[in-house]
């Protein structure tokens, strides 16, 4: 009988909220800088921290506002983990069986239970060696299911990519590395499968700056999109894949 993870939802604790908060406001050169997003959904939070230059300043900053943030708007991230865990039970499993028989492969050797942090972090991020990943408290059920799909995604992706690609190295997975980049790119084209879509209907993207790029005249996820729909498995999708973003690389990295 073939075994699947456990996903649970938790509440995240203020200081994980505040603490990846922070990493993303401050990126490290040659990071990408996802400030604008968390300004997005706190525009209050930009003003008090644009002009402070130094770090810890900045931080101290985040955690009081993240505080006086959570006490106003009288959040609890237990009752939104409890709501989104309703969700997913419905047909969680159902969507982990899919997902390995999209990707050809089973889910053995990755952690028996993933955890799903519900946090103030707008940015989702995951993290691969323990099978976690952060999820906003203010989505829709619907749009947490699809940010959840998108996440578990990457954990039996990457494992698919060991596969193959076994001397591929762990930082290699983290932005800005060309791995990365295609395994970002890669949900918009692979989550929209028919089997998956058949028992949670939902339009799925990949980065804006990936949606509009164009390589050679063509749309970016169009190639990719064609090595998908005339692939021989999944492993000669991910190859060929692989070799167009290699080939591409400057381009990819620029975006």
């Amino acid at each position: 009988m073939l075994k699947f993870p456990q996903l649970k939802y938790r509440a995240s604790t203020l200081d994980q909220s505040v603490g990846s908060i922070h990493g993303f406001l401050n990126p490290y050169k040659n990071e990408w800088d996802w400030s604008d997003i968390i300004y997005k959904s706190y525009p209050d939070l930009e003003p008090l921290i644009k002009a402070i230059k130094k770090v810890s300043d900045r931080k101290q900053i985040e955690e009081d506002y993240f505080k006086k943030f959570v006490t106003d708007n009288r959040i609890n991230l237990k009752d939104i983990a409890g709501i989104f865990q309703a969700s997913w039970d419905k047909n969680g499993k159902e969507i982990f069986e899919i997902l390995a028989e999209i990707v050809e492969i089973d889910w053995a050797e990755i952690p028996s239970e993933i955890v799903a942090s519900v946090s103030l972090n707008p940015i989702n991020p995951r993290f691969i060696k323990s099978s976690t990943f952060d999820i906003f408290y203010g989505s829709s059920s619907e749009r947490a299911k699809s940010t959840t799909i998108h996440e578990i995604f990457h954990f039996i992706y990457f494992k698919k990519w060991r596969e193959i690609f076994p001397k591929t190295k762990e930082r290699e997975f983290d932005a800005p590395c060309l791995v990365w980049h295609l395994s970002e790119m890669i949900p918009g084209i692979v989550l929209n499968d028919d089997r998956l879509q058949e028992v949670f209907k939902h339009k799925f993207h990949s980065y804006d700056v990936y949606e509009g790029a164009v390589i050679d005249g063509k749309l970016l996820l169009s190639s990719l999109q064609n090595f998908y729909d005339e692939r021989k498995d999944f492993d000669d999708f991910l190859k060929n894949s692989w070799d167009f973003a290699q080939r591409n690389q400057k381009i990819i990295q620029t975006l």
